[in-house]
């Protein structure tokens, strides 16, 4: 990991940690209380580390929390390789001697998230998807055309690409607040994971059923019904998991409703394990 430096993003600090094929950046804000777990934040598609900047004031009093470009997003190196983040999770943990954390990942970064509790279940402490997306549990609804918004940023047509993916359900945002801070990301996004296209792991009922940790599943109240299906499901499915839903926000419910998402959020990791501490919506 390289020295750490002063980043862009408010009350934050950079470094860098070397994985398969390149390099990820990664920020980190806050040094978290003794008794309180560190948490890595992974961002979804089209978006980068920024999309956590309304968690930093929320979290970052009790919580070391860090917030890494995903491989082949933002300025990470390593190139676009879902199979491979896993990894790259252990690898960022490690490299800052976390033995046990906790992970918060929305939508494809929620993918990511649950692919590390599958695979590494034993150096999770506790686990947040928002808005994951769980084909193999619950027949997909919800509709993406890649096939048109590849064609879209391979031709060249980089703002219509922006347009037609800003209009999605996914992206449609509840404050002006969330809307710029989107709109950033979105104008930065480069096309390289769109691309260069890698299969997202599959997690079917019975992976879910096997997962150790305690689990909170989230999604904006406002949500695509599937997503807010796929999150009912993985309570349902995964035996320490809790539901809870953010209200007034959609897909991007950390942008949108940043303190009811924080707080769902710090009320779950304070001790997720006991009852008196579920979250409601």
């Amino acid at each position: 990991m390289l020295a750490a430096r002063t980043s862009a993003t408010h009350r934050a600090w950079q470094g860098e940690v070397a994985v398969a094929g390149g390099h990820l950046p990664i920020w980190m804000a806050g040094e978290g209380a003794s008794d309180r777990l560190p948490v890595i934040l992974l961002h979804g598609w089209t978006l980068d580390h920024r999309m956590w900047a309304p968690q930093i004031a929320g979290l970052a009093e009790e919580h070391l929390l860090v917030m890494p470009d995903r491989r082949g997003c933002g300025r990470a190196t390593a190139p676009p390789d879902l199979g491979r983040e896993a990894e790259d999770v252990i690898a960022i943990a490690d490299s800052l001697g976390l033995d046990r954390f906790a992970i918060v990942g929305l939508s494809r970064g929620a993918t990511v998230a649950l692919d590390v509790a599958r695979r590494y279940g034993t150096r999770l402490a506790a686990l947040v998807v928002s808005g994951a997306p769980l084909p193999a549990l619950v027949p997909r609804e919800e509709v993406i055309d890649l096939e048109r918004l590849s064609a879209l940023f391979a031709s060249g047509d980089f703002a219509g690409f922006r347009d037609e993916w800003g209009r999605h359900p996914l992206m449609r945002t509840h404050t002006p607040e969330a809307h710029a801070l989107a709109a950033a990301m979105l104008a930065d996004y480069d096309g390289r994971d769109l691309l260069h296209a890698s299969g997202a792991p599959g997690f079917p009922r019975d992976v879910l059923a096997a997962l150790p940790m305690p689990v909170l599943a989230m999604t904006g109240l406002h949500d695509t019904p599937w997503r807010k299906a796929c999150a009912a499901a993985l309570a349902a499915a995964a035996p320490r998991a809790m539901h809870a839903a953010v209200p007034d926000a959609g897909h991007l419910a950390n942008a949108d409703n940043p303190g009811r998402f924080n707080a769902l959020v710090a009320a779950f990791l304070r001790n997720p394990t006991a009852p008196y501490t579920r979250p409601r919506s």
